[in-house]
């Protein structure tokens, strides 16, 4: 079961989604029309199923969007929470929320195994991109640089030609031990 898997489906059957660009703006492909957090957060009250993919790498980056959107609102808030409490996240969950809130069982058993896993995943689908990448991108120098090396082996061949002469046009010169030259 990946990350998608878990959500909950909403009652319309409907997820709305939500392109999120390198610029980092936010597209709603259903409404067609750019967003901020703010409205994603409204979606998330009003009961709606939203989830946020890069663009790019088509990842979904929901959970890192919703995440986001947390940060933000406890920035604007004007209570935070307690020290002892924002200590203990950072120290019993090495600064982590989400470690923090697995450590006191917030989340299923097998829930951060299978986030692992599908991080796992990610990474290697990254990794077989990037491989893939280069090498398309080598291939495309080395075809490059062959069109080059012709089109050099090409010109040195012309430039052997006299200058007003083709190659089936070349003059037969006489050689030295025919006998028709009198020395």
């Amino acid at each position: 079961m990946n990350q998608n898997e878990t959500m909950v489906k909403p009652a319309n059957g409907k997820v709305k989604i939500i392109k999120r660009y390198q610029n980092r703006k936010l597209y709603d492909t259903q409404q067609s029309c750019y967003v901020t957090l703010d409205d994603i957060a409204k979606m998330i009250r009003t009961n709606e199923e939203v989830m946020v993919i890069d663009n790019k790498s088509k990842n979904d980056i929901t959970a890192a969007t919703l995440t986001q959107i947390i940060f933000e609102a406890e920035k604007k808030a004007s209570q935070y929470a307690p020290l002892f409490t924002l200590r203990e996240i950072i120290q019993n969950g090495n600064g982590s929320i989400s470690n923090y809130l697995a450590k006191l069982g917030a989340f299923p058993a097998d829930y951060m195994t299978k986030q692992a896993a599908a991080q796992q995943a990610q990474a290697e689908k990254a990794s077989t991109d990037s491989v893939k990448e280069n090498l398309e991108q080598r291939v495309a120098n080395a075809a490059a640089r062959a069109s080059v090396d012709s089109t050099a082996k090409v010109a040195a061949e012309k430039a052997t030609i006299l200058p007003g002469l083709q190659d089936d046009n070349a003059p037969i010169l006489p050689s030295s031990n025919n006998g028709n030259f009198n020395n």
